[in-house]
């Protein structure tokens, strides 16, 4: 997103605000349904499930996806949003349907598996908590995207993080130790 909201804040700080407002507002419509849909699904099996069955399957995700990561096999569909909008839309529609596109969390590119962690920790453990998590996580992502493509118009950059570049594989390695352990920790939470 960044590389077509910095140019686009380069050319017109009008249409860049525009398109990030835009990008805002697609993704907090589309995590509100997200949210709904993964309170509905983590009530409907925390009443069907034991906390320590929960606690169990959450740890047993965690560690598939952390082992993805380890093997650089991050789950995720290989599809970004769709690119035919950026020359028909204009720049606030093209956020939004961007945002919406994004916020939908299965359809575009996963760089590590946290997206699916923390989906699984939500639904499985504090379904109540979904409005809050997936909201905070939107608005988290959208400000790391404005940020950087005000960075970007001010300094552009020639290189902008390619996803197979030695760097981007010792990242999601990491993550997925981390993920190790956070399965590990909560398996203790549940046997204690």
């Amino acid at each position: 997103m960044a590389g077509v909201a910095g140019p686009m804040l380069r050319r017109s700080k009008a249409q860049g605000a525009r398109f990030l407002s835009g990008l805002m507002f697609g993704e907090l419509a589309s995590s509100a349904l997200m949210a709904t849909m993964l309170y509905l699904l983590g009530t409907f099996v925390s009443l069907v499930a034991p906390l320590i069955v929960r606690e169990i399957a959450t740890a047993i995700i965690v560690v598939a996806l952390g082992i993805a990561d380890l093997r650089n096999r991050t789950p995720h569909i290989w599809r970004q949003v769709p690119q035919r909008f950026v020359r028909s839309l204009p720049p606030g529609q093209l956020g939004l349907v961007w945002g919406f596109d994004l916020a939908l969390l299965f359809t575009t590119q996963k760089s590590t598996s946290l997206t699916w962690v923390v989906l699984a920790a939500t639904g499985l453990l504090y379904p109540a908590d979904s409005w809050f998590v997936l909201l905070g996580m939107t608005t988290i992502g959208v400000l790391t995207i404005t940020i950087r493509s005000v960075y970007w118009s001010l300094r552009p950059l020639a290189v902008n993080g390619d996803m197979a570049s030695r760097w981007f594989a010792a990242m999601r390695r990491t993550v997925g130790a981390f993920q190790m352990a956070l399965a590990g920790l909560i398996l203790i939470g549940a046997w204690s």
